[in-house]
């Protein structure tokens, strides 16, 4: 695999971005819609090829791309099916009759799991193909999708490793990491703290524990929630670092834990059952929202369980820059963010008991080190902003564009 190294000259690019749903369902809709903003904000122009899942959500997301004046382009379908494939090497090889007519540089496709229709459009295109690796792979083998002028970017070395076992060329992948606009994810004031707690009904002195996302097992929700028995019970028996209570009384705070995402229907049983252990009112089920801003604000500590390794950990930087520290699983792309001193904030989340003690560890780390939140901002300032992430991108795509 391939470091991106500073383009000697950048051109002017016609970029196609391939997206399912517009919508903004998670990090990786995220990083698109910032990609492509920053894309057209250094003259680029791009256009956005789209395929909504889910029909009722065909119109989700439109407004800000919009906005930005790219030309937004109704997609097939791009799934593809052993039982189908004749119908849908069709379909694929039409649409890349499509691309064709729009003279495009090099097309840019953010879902891997759709490398078939990707390989097939490009190579009917004549449009060099860039695949971004942001998880694990969908085929155990991906040799036969990687010929031609096909080049994938991986989000991490550990995604990277993960596409080479499974096929891909190591001299076709470059390390990009993704960033975030840490003027966006800012730390609170005080009056910010107790603005966001308020509008979740947390008091001031609850310790509150953060996870956003969705809520599922692979995410290590439930992990989590086996684990929170165990923080309850053990800071029951600390000496309490935050109090609330009268003269001459000393009374330990129940933690809460906030869990805000979205609850599928596959997974709600499972989750709602082990809500259900746990005691009432400690823990807050909070719904999806896009700005999650507030929610960092209201939290003294950010939990990141993944049991399925993340391909990258975009939660993990938008914490830390908002100046709230984070336990997170070892493996994936959060233990590589969390390399070096930070290495000690991993965990394994299958391990609840070891999860446990990571978590009031770090709570009381939080009280006692006001500089914490400081330094994890200053860690991802350095490393994981957006300016790094974009030129390692716009060098990607400049040296795989066609000439």
């Amino acid at each position: 695999m391939t470091a991106p190294h500073p383009a000697q000259t950048r051109r002017r690019l016609r970029v196609g971005v391939v997206v399912t749903g517009l919508a903004i369902t998670g990090g990786l809709e995220r990083c698109v819609l910032e990609d492509t903003r920053e894309l057209v904000a250094a003259g680029h122009e791009v256009e956005v090829w789209h395929h909504a899942a889910r029909s009722n959500r065909v119109d989700d997301g439109r407004e800000p791309f919009e906005r930005l004046g790219v030309r937004l382009v109704d997609a097939t379908d791009y799934r593809f099916g052993v039982r189908t494939a004749l119908r849908d090497a069709f379909r694929f090889a039409r649409e890349g009759l499509r691309l064709r007519r729009s003279h495009l540089d090099v097309l840019w496709l953010n879902r891997p799991e759709y490398l078939p229709f990707g390989r097939l459009a490009s190579l009917v295109s004549g449009v060099p193909l860039a695949v971004h690796l942001h998880h694990l792979p969908n085929y155990s083998r991906i040799g036969p999708f990687s010929g031609g002028r096909t080049r994938f970017l991986a989000v991490s070395h550990a995604m990277a490793e993960a596409w080479g076992a499974a096929g891909a060329p190591a001299d076709k992948i470059t390390i990009v990491p993704n960033g975030v606009d840490t003027d966006e994810f800012t730390p609170p004031s005080p009056a910010d703290v107790h603005s966001a707690r308020t509008a979740l009904g947390i008091t001031d002195d609850t310790p509150t524990v953060l996870y956003y996302g969705r809520l599922s097992r692979s995410k290590g929700v439930v992990a989590l929630l086996e684990a929170w028995g165990r923080v309850l019970t053990a800071s029951a028996q600390r000496t309490p670092s935050t109090t609330s209570a009268g003269p001459g009384e000393s009374t330990v705070k129940q933690p809460l834990l906030v869990l805000a995402g979205a609850l599928y229907p596959d997974e709600a049983p499972h989750v709602e059952r082990a809500v259900a252990a746990l005691p009432a009112g400690s823990v807050l089920l909070a719904p999806e929202r896009d700005d999650v801003l507030p929610l960092l604000h209201a939290a003294d500590l950010v939990v990141v369980p993944s049991i399925e390794p993340e391909g990258f950990g975009r939660t993990v930087i938008e914490a830390m820059s908002a100046g709230r520290p984070v336990v997170a699983a070892a493996s994936g792309g959060t233990g590589e963010i969390l390399s070096g001193d930070w290495a000690r904030f991993t965990v394994d989340p299958t391990d609840t008991g070891a999860l446990a003690r990571k978590v009031l560890d770090t709570l009381d780390e939080a009280v006692h080190d006001p500089s914490l939140g400081t330094r994890s901002r200053e860690w991802v300032r350095s490393r994981y902003g957006r300016a790094p992430h974009m030129a390692a991108l716009l060098d990607a795509l400049q040296e795989h564009a066609r000439a």
